[in-house]
């Protein structure tokens, strides 16, 4: 027997083991992979050697056990805890760069909330300046619903600064996922849910540092959930004032996802009121229904107002006009096309095309089985991963007699599988119902052994810190120069670590010269399509920069005519295969018309 034959095949399984894990960390990521790897490890861990480190962990707990039985204080210390969090990364990550579609159409609707307007006047050279999920007739306006921009808003009346208002929101859902729990679960057990909030989205989630709003929405979510139990047990006006509150802000951000949310809540509690025994009680439910009916109303007005005030129609909503201006495919997947006028620059068209795909594809049974597995795999792996599966699927079990929980699971996601598009921040309302099942699976696991071992006490143990381990992997990253940033996408809770983007380096080029500016940008055949320079302020006659598309040189001598006081700067896109570009000050100056 040749000797090297055994080699060969300790070989070929070696290069097999690194393909798979190659491809492994490909399709998950570096953090995906680690999250993998770390849960292979505690459970292996609380198999073998359950009673590892119970002393280091028995510690701990002893020390945190008095701050887990007051449920103010530790709702206030999970809002601490997550204002400190993110500070301590400001040297090294400081504040996110807007870079994407909605978020720029974000500022814009929060800038004009700072005018005092809901929207703002259609400009008299509006062609120049149309861009992607922003409507300029019949004013220009944001697309999207009044409350998504309300935290950015915020931001710039505390701080001038809209990323603050993001912060806030999120330290506000922090707590609130708290106080949620705090009605679902022991108490230790929500303050533990509270840590792990902030662990697993409050540093390097695109929940802090983006400006697309997924925390505000969850806010909501949480607001509703958490007043649920509360009003089943001992009604109060607070709490329906809560609820209301939670179902204003669903309503004004996501209000399809906010209302599949909704459906199961409002379904339950007619059932309890209606029920016999419930007859004694039902003077109780009218006067808790009164406040939360005052939030709904105000919601329903603010819609109304919003839309009248950006489409012209209180019954025709920005996003719907914006659709029939310049996409091709509809917000649901049975819904026709959208005949919209295509209108914009030629490059638009390859955007709305793009973005058509997973409608175009909608027919064939394997793209439905497709999208369907992706709705609920980026669910999965943004707000559990495998870190928390374990428990996910323990909460499943402990709570498999309270329907409520598994029924609410499903009717949101029969509602979801409808939707065109997938992203976590559209499902923000139902992570409230996802914590709470995480969590009752960690208490279930406190008490559950496997051959008389507490398997189940040492994965509760082991899961925060896998959770912890994973978060210090890109902060140490940071801290020694070496920022792994490949994982910068939105469908995992890590990681969005942002460095600026040419847009934003061009504005802090242009602000180091004395002087106002207007920047034609000409389309090329390298236009990137999910990126934009073309965003202006609320103002935008007002504004230090104003960016514009080029049309023709008639159009643009015109435009060059109405700013005449400012220099004119021509940017082109260059290169055949990776674009380049080239700004280019034109001169001489333009003379204002007498």
């Amino acid at each position: 027997m040749n000797s090297a034959e055994p080699l060969s095949r300790e070989a070929e399984t070696l290069s097999s083991l690194s393909s798979f894990f190659h491809w492994l960390e490909r399709t998950v990521g570096l953090f995906g992979f680690t999250e993998l790897a770390l849960a292979a490890l505690f459970v292996l861990l609380a198999i073998t050697v359950p009673h590892w480190g119970s002393r280091q962990y028995g510690r701990i707990e002893a020390f945190f056990a008095p701050l887990a039985k007051s449920a103010r204080l530790q709702i206030l210390a999970v809002g601490l805890l997550a204002i400190l969090a993110r500070a301590a990364m400001l040297p090294w990550l400081g504040t996110p760069s807007p870079a994407v579609h909605d978020e720029q159409s974000l500022l814009l609707q929060a800038q004009t909330y700072m005018a005092g307007r809901l929207a703002n006047p259609m400009h008299p050279f509006w062609e120049h300046f149309e861009s992607f999920h922003i409507n300029q007739v019949p004013a220009y306006a944001s697309m999207y619903f009044p409350g998504r921009g309300a935290p950015l808003a915020a931001g710039l009346f505390l701080a001038d600064n809209p990323w603050v208002g993001v912060w806030l929101s999120f330290v506000l859902m922090a707590m609130a996922a708290v106080w949620m729990l705090q009605g679902w679960v022991s108490l230790p057990m929500a303050l533990l849910g509270g840590v792990l909030v902030v662990v697993r989205f409050g540093v390097f989630s695109y929940w802090i540092n983006s400006y697309w709003g997924g925390a505000f929405t969850a806010l909501g979510g949480m607001l509703v959930i958490g007043a649920l139990p509360r009003i089943l047990q001992q009604p109060r006006w607070r709490h329906g004032a809560l609820m209301g509150l939670g179902m204003l802000i669903l309503m004004t951000t996501r209000p399809y996802e906010g209302a599949l949310l909704c459906l199961p809540v409002a379904a339950l509690l007619l059932a309890r009121l209606f029920r016999p025994a419930a007859k004694g009680q039902r003077l109780e439910f009218v006067r808790i229904a009164a406040p939360a009916a005052v939030f709904v109303g105000a919601g329903i007005a603010l819609l109304l107002a919003y839309n009248a005030a950006t489409t012209g129609h209180m019954a025709k909503t920005p996003y719907d006009l914006n659709r029939q201006t310049y996409a091709i495919a509809p917000a649901f997947l049975f819904a026709p096309p959208v005949k919209s006028e295509l209108r914009g620059p030629a490059y638009f068209r390859d955007f709305y095309k793009a973005e058509a795909t997973s409608y175009e594809r909608r027919g064939a049974t394997k793209e439905k089985i497709r999208a369907a597995v992706a709705k609920v795999a980026h669910s999965w792996n943004f707000y559990l991963g495998a870190t928390f599966t374990i428990a996910f699927l323990a909460g499943l079990w402990a709570a498999r007699r309270q329907y409520f929980l598994a029924a609410t699971i499903g009717i949101f996601y029969a509602g979801y599988l409808l939707e065109t598009w997938n992203f976590p921040h559209y499902t923000a309302p139902l992570f409230s119902v996802l914590l709470i099942l995480m969590m009752r699976g960690f208490e279930w696991l406190r008490t559950f052994e496997w051959r008389q071992k507490p398997v189940g006490l040492f994965l509760t143990r082991a899961m925060p810190t896998a959770a912890v381990a994973i978060l210090l992997l890109p902060a140490v990253s940071l801290w020694v120069g070496k920022p792994l940033t490949e994982d910068n996408v939105q469908s995992k809770a890590c990681c969005v670590l942002t460095d600026g983007n040419l847009r934003t380096k061009l504005v802090h080029q242009l602000q180091e010269i004395p002087g106002r500016d207007l920047v034609l940008v000409k389309e090329g055949k390298n236009n990137p399509i999910h990126f934009e320079l073309v965003y202006n302020n609320a103002d935008i006659d007002r504004s230090e920069i104003v960016w514009a598309h080029h049309l023709s040189p008639e159009r643009a001598l015109a435009l060059r005519h109405y700013f005449a006081d400012r220099r004119v700067w021509e940017f082109e896109w260059e290169g055949d295969t990776v674009p380049g570009y080239r700004l280019t000050l034109l001169t001489p100056p333009v003379e204002p018309r007498h």
